[in-house]
């Protein structure tokens, strides 16, 4: 899953995350058979887009009262992203979240989509964005009150952890919709609390970015320099710091 999305970079920070959660998550078999442990196992296990859809689906097919239906529609969601179909991605993010209401990666995937793919000549411009707003403000608002799930094994630290990336997650959606909306202030200020609870690089980049807009080349060129230097970034992630730098020193003025 690890990928480029919408408009060059915008979910990368969610899906690895997910990518990463997926090799955590070990199966605690809260299932009501064999059967359903090893479509659960499966579908934790698959690597590709189109498995993760197609083993998901298995699961929720032959097991309508898993308890794992909301994470399963939401590995669809995500898979779905991988494969740039926005509109399924959504349609299943909402299916999770009537599934379990506290789904809050699927709170921020949506919220992600919808402000990245939102542009200045859309007629609902205002609608998506306060939408995308109000997903990620209720993923933030959602994300201290949920308990350590039981059904997987995971550490205080590794929970966390996850709830920190989400949170981190529902910020790069507020970051974005500021940034539609040109309040770059707004934008740096939502990137950098993200920051202060996931030092991911892509909110580093897009740091940098917005500074650049606002024709603060140097401060731009800083923030790059953390991305290429974060120990997190992936080497797709600092290729494109190191060509966005190199813009930013063509674009800054000379003497």
């Amino acid at each position: 899953m690890k990928r480029l999305a919408i408009t060059g970079l915008c979910l990368i920070a969610a899906t690895t995350v997910f990518a990463q959660q997926q090799q955590q998550m070990k199966k605690k078999s809260p299932t009501q058979s064999k059967a359903e442990a090893a479509a659960v196992k499966a579908m934790l296990e698959a690597q590709t887009p189109d498995d993760q859809i197609r083993t998901a689906d298995e699961l929720i097919t032959k097991f309508s009262n898993t308890l794992y239906k909301s994470f399963a529609l939401f590995t669809e969601a995500d898979a779905w992203e991988a494969k740039n179909d926005h509109t399924k991605s959504i349609v299943f993010c909402e299916q999770a979240l009537q599934a379990d209401p506290k789904n809050f990666d699927a709170e921020t995937l949506m919220a992600n989509i919808i402000a990245s793919t939102t542009k200045d000549t859309d007629l609902d411009k205002a609608e998506k964005l306060t939408n995308a707003a109000k997903y990620a403000k209720d993923a933030l608002d959602v994300i201290p009150t949920v308990g350590k799930p039981d059904l997987f094994q995971l550490t205080d630290d590794q929970w966390a952890k996850m709830k920190n990336q989400a949170s981190a997650r529902a910020w790069q959606a507020m970051g974005l919709v500021a940034s539609v909306q040109k309040k770059a202030d707004e934008s740096i200020a939502d990137y950098e609390k993200g920051l202060a609870l996931d030092p991911n690089p892509v909110l580093m980049l897009r740091v940098g970015r917005a500074l650049e807009a606002q024709k603060k080349y140097d401060e731009a060129m800083e923030w790059m320099d953390k991305c290429i230097a974060s120990p997190d970034a992936s080497a797709q992630i600092k290729d494109i710091a190191t060509k966005d730098k190199a813009r930013v020193m063509a674009e800054k003025p000379k003497g």
